[in-house]
């Protein structure tokens, strides 16, 4: 389990686990654990969107999660079957399932995230 001292911020806000470093959407494909994407249908799923989204730096501007499951991982997902315009459709409880995934995240030193408002950032991290 990590504590609060595991983690940090940086001087452009940017909060994450101590000794993470930023990296681009391939590398962070590459660098996370096996595990997750070979064993777990929904992370393999969560973490090709989120990679999609990301830009050639790692970050998510104004990362807003509703938009991004119906967007990004919507498309991420969308089969040749699919009737045009399909999309998934966010709820409450699928609102808590990508709450603690996000969480799971970040405290594994997979992301970073800072607030700007009325929405948050996320940057891509591989941890140390």
């Amino acid at each position: 389990m990590t504590t609060k001292h595991a983690f940090v911020t940086d001087a452009d806000g940017w909060g994450h686990r101590a000794g993470a470093r930023f990296v681009g959407p391939r590398e962070w494909l590459h660098g996370l654990p096996q595990e997750w994407t070979r064993d777990s249908l929904h992370m393999d799923s969560y973490t090709e969107a989120l990679a999609a989204a990301a830009d050639d730096e790692g970050v998510i501007l104004d990362f807003r999660v509703d938009e991004w499951y119906e967007g990004a991982l919507s498309d991420s997902m969308r089969e040749e079957y699919d009737e045009p315009g399909w999309t998934l459709k966010y709820d409450r409880f699928v609102a808590m399932l990508l709450t603690d995934i996000d969480m799971m995240l970040h405290e594994a030193g997979y992301q970073a995230s800072r607030g700007n408002g009325d929405t948050t950032d996320r940057r891509l991290t591989l941890p140390a």
